[in-house]
């Protein structure tokens, strides 16, 4: 022996015992220590030095992995790892050693190693001994124990000993790919258990792992593993969802029994393609088209015909869309029938995040397969109607997108077959909204033709007179979609269906809808038919809208639907409403008859009110003006004029006075009444305005005065203003200075005012004095009024009666000055006269 090999063995020898000795002290400083000495002292050894000391230390250093001082455990995983890592060639002799005690400290049921950071480093010198030996063949031997290890470790509740574990796993199925899948199929469930854990890393982890199991595993780990898998497409995190796409990808590109499985995996990689987040759907997108492609070269001889023929777009292909590949389009069609069951079933799931990615999943379903879904449809539908309606908006969006993929690919024939039953049964919004996106999907020149069917369904009452908001609203988005595929070649028949369901959402519309359903849907219409304006389309269409208010107005009520078509008739039909004064003066004679309803007859003598506040607009073409003016007053407005005795009749006199005012006000550029047809009038109406001077209502006694001075003036231009009518009211009018009302009392005096004007002639002779100084004596009673402004008014009438009787006005005022209070009145009534005399 050399001396150089005496010096070696000295060195193992004088190391090895010196550890030995240290590790049987009972100070865990004095253990820990030896192991730092120890590690020290192999950096110079070589590998034949190495080998030698490990064989005299191997059991005492294995057995400070159990030493009952932590850290004393921690200095030995770290020497091992320095010895068997770094410093010790690859030799399974080495190793077979170590993993007994691996087994025995982290890999039985119930965990040896309490704490967590031991564990841990445990793990981590097994990833460095699976890592050293990455050629496999010595490794082989212990994939047993490496998997009854890790099977627990990726268990533990330390989220890095998880994340660890799930990393040892990627590297055996690296380097040992053909013995692994006799063990993968074991580490499914542990591994699973992992997917729905707190931290999100930990997720990414395990479904990272969980790629290279089903790789390497029999078609029963896939099956147990899809349904977790897509569990995590509603994860929140979008990098979870992007490693379930790469995952699905690989698993649709390599693994063996993939086309059995096609139904079960496409659903985790299509469903990215619509996630809200751009980076998901772009890198779903690239993964996809890997895939088609490769299904494509795979089944070349199939696809023979299509790749060499069909390479033009179909005709009606959108625009903004890109068409998938063929192999992408393909897979998708073959498994169509699997993809909608599960889609029409999970449409309807209770958890939100489930409808979300349902429905963008939907969405690419559509879209791959094209008129593939046809023969699914009436099952999917179904699900869709019921989704439309959802709470998430999210999900609303993809429905809406998934319904007008349907409509642009699926022929028209077909999805109005099974669509328009459905709404005739019984519609809710969600039925609309997937109608008006089928329609807005569909082609123009093959959706023209059925336009007129779906706007007769959708005028019917049961269909478009509802009173909900949302179902409003998706009603006209119904008309919409269908004015956006109007054409010059269909017949105006449309334009008036589509005109009554306007009419008719905009007249009950939803206090909710006020500032979204308005004015401007009349305008649109009018656009889309290329009317100059909307009272073209009003002049077109109003017979139409008339002829369908069905039923008996006198059974109105107020919430009646064609009364509140009727009310929306009168308050913007305008000059269109002059050439159906026939139709319109029936149904107002009917709806305004005493036995309707009070409500219904206050909300339309309102409406009949502001209507005839624009008799220039209105009557402004009017045919048959006379017959329709005689007919409203006589017929409609009189009969409540009439006293009846309770609260409501007494606001519906009110409301007909102030209706009757608007009637009998001037209009500019109409004459509104013959000399013939205003005296016939103003004998019927007359007695009825005179009791009503003094109706319980103040309003009434007040927009009674009004309407006797109204008439007045017309008959004065008419020339039938007579003695006799003078006679008949001046005496009731005067009575209203007297009414506790001071608004009243006003509008009395310069009504009487007024009255004095324009008198007939014979009226100012001495023959009617007795009336002239009834007149003063009236008025010098209230001369003296508390009120400045109805002693103003007051000392006016004076001046008026100053006209034809100045000298009985000048003794009355002489005669009274001295008994009331307003001396500054009487002197200038005076003062007035004398100006007059001069």
């Amino acid at each position: 022996m050399s001396i150089d090999d005496f010096e070696g063995n000295d060195i193992v020898q004088n190391a090895g015992k010196k550890l030995c000795i240290a590790l049987q002290s009972e100070d865990k400083f004095v253990r820990k220590l030896a192991l730092k000495e120890f590690a020290e002292s192999l950096k110079p050894m070589d590998h034949n030095e190495l080998h030698r000391l490990f064989k005299e230390v191997h059991i005492y250093l294995l057995n400070t992995l159990r030493d009952r001082s932590e850290p004393v455990r921690e200095q030995a995983i770290q020497t091992l790892q320095l010895y068997i890592l770094e410093k010790l060639p690859i030799n399974d002799y080495y190793i077979s050693y170590l993993f007994p005690i691996f087994i025995e400290r982290i890999g039985s049921v119930e965990i040896v190693e309490e704490s967590e950071e031991i564990r841990l480093q445990l793990l981590h010198l097994i990833h460095g001994i699976i890592d050293k030996y990455s050629e496999g063949s010595q490794l082989k031997a212990f994939l047993n124990d490496l998997v009854i290890i890790l099977k627990e470790t990726v268990k533990d509740k330390y989220p890095a000993i998880k994340e660890m574990s799930c990393k040892c796993i990627i590297l055996l199925s690296k380097y040992l790919p053909r013995d692994f899948h006799m063990q993968a199929e074991s580490l499914v469930k542990p591994v699973l258990g992992n997917f729905s854990h707190q931290r999100y890393k930990i997720r990414i982890d395990a479904i990272q792992c969980m790629e290279v199991i089903v790789l390497a595993s029999s078609c029963k780990a896939l099956e147990e593993v899809a349904g977790p898998m897509a569990e995590r497409l509603f994860d929140q995190i979008p990098a979870v969802r992007r490693t379930v796409a790469r995952v699905a990808a690989r698993w649709l590109l390599e693994y063996r029994d993939r086309y059995s499985f096609f139904y079960k995996l496409l659903p985790l990689l299509l469903t990215g393609l619509n996630d809200e987040v751009p980076e998901t759907r772009a890198e779903a997108h690239t993964l996809w088209l890997q895939v088609g492609l490769q299904y494509q070269r795979e089944n070349e001889k199939d696809f023979k015909d299509e790749l060499d023929f069909l390479t033009q777009l179909p005709k009606h292909y959108p625009k903004d869309l890109e068409r998938p590949n063929l192999g992408c389009r393909v897979l998708v069609q073959r498994t169509i029938g699997k993809l909608t069951s599960a889609l029409a079933r999970e449409l309807s799931s209770w958890q939100a995040d489930v409808r979300v990615r349902c429905s963008q999943l939907l969405c690419a379903v559509a879209h791959h397969a094209e008129d593939g879904i046809t023969q699914h449809l009436q099952e999917l539908l179904v699900a869709m109607y019921a989704t439309a309606r959802d709470e998430d908006e999210r999900v609303v969006v993809n429905i809406v997108r998934a319904s007008q993929l349907i409509g642009t690919f699926v022929p028209v024939d077909t999805w109005k077959k099974l669509i328009l039953p459905a709404i005739e049964d019984g519609a809710h919004y969600g039925h609309l909204t997937v109608l008006a996106n089928l329609i807005r999907g569909a082609p123009q020149d093959l959706v023209c033709s059925e336009l007129r069917e779906i706007s007769q369904l959708l005028v019917d009452p049961n269909v478009c007179q509802s009173r909900k908001a949302r179902y409003q609203k998706e009603l006209i988005n119904c008309v919409n979609s269908i004015e956006d595929k109007y054409s010059d070649e269909l017949s105006g028949d449309i334009g008036s269906l589509l005109f009554r369901i306007v009419a008719t959402v905009f007249s009950i519309r939803d206090k909710e809808n006020d500032e979204v359903l308005d004015e401007r849907m009349f305008q649109r219409l009018s656009d889309v038919l290329k009317l100059d304006n909307v009272d073209d389309l009003w002049k077109i269409f109003l017979e139409d809208l008339l002829k369908s208010l069905n039923g008996d107005p006198k059974g109105w009520t107020e919430v009646t639907v064609d009364r509140c078509i009727l009310e929306t008739i009168l308050a913007y039909s305008n000059a269109s409403f002059g050439q159906h004064l026939g139709v319109i003066g029936a149904i107002l004679v009917d709806a305004l008859d005493l036995s309707v309803e009070p409500e219904a007859r206050l909300r339309t003598f309102i409406a009949l009110t502001e209507a005839l506040d624009k008799k220039d607009v209105i009557f402004k073409n009017a045919i048959n003006l006379q017959i329709f003016l005689e007919t409203l007053i006589t017929d409609a407005i009189k009969p409540t004029l009439v006293w009846h005795a309770g609260r409501t009749a007494e606001a519906m006199r009110t409301m007909a006075t102030s209706c009757l005012c608007t009637a009998l006000s001037p209009a500019i550029n109409v004459d509104l009444f013959t000399k013939e047809l205003l005296q016939t009038l103003s004998q019927q109406i007359i007695p009825l305005l005179l009791s009503l001077t003094e109706d319980g209502a103040y309003r009434s006694r007040h927009l009674s005065l009004e309407a006797l001075v109204l008439l007045k003036n017309m008959m004065v231009v008419k020339e039938i203003w007579g003695i006799d009518d003078l006679i008949k009211i001046y005496p009731e009018i005067l009575k209203r200075l007297d009414d506790p009302i001071s608004g009243v009392r006003i509008c009395s005096v310069e009504s009487i005012s007024i009255l004095l004007e324009d008198i007939p002639e014979e009226f100012k002779g001495d023959t009617f004095k007795s009336h002239h100084e009834f007149i003063i004596d009236t008025l010098m009673i209230h001369f003296d009024d508390d009120e400045m402004e109805f002693q103003e008014l007051i000392k006016g009438v004076f001046k008026v009666l100053v006209k034809f009787c100045k000298q009985i006005v000048e003794e009355k005022v002489l005669k009274h000055k001295p008994l009331i209070r307003n001396q500054d009145g009487c002197d200038e009534i005076i003062k007035y006269i004398q100006q007059i005399e001069l």
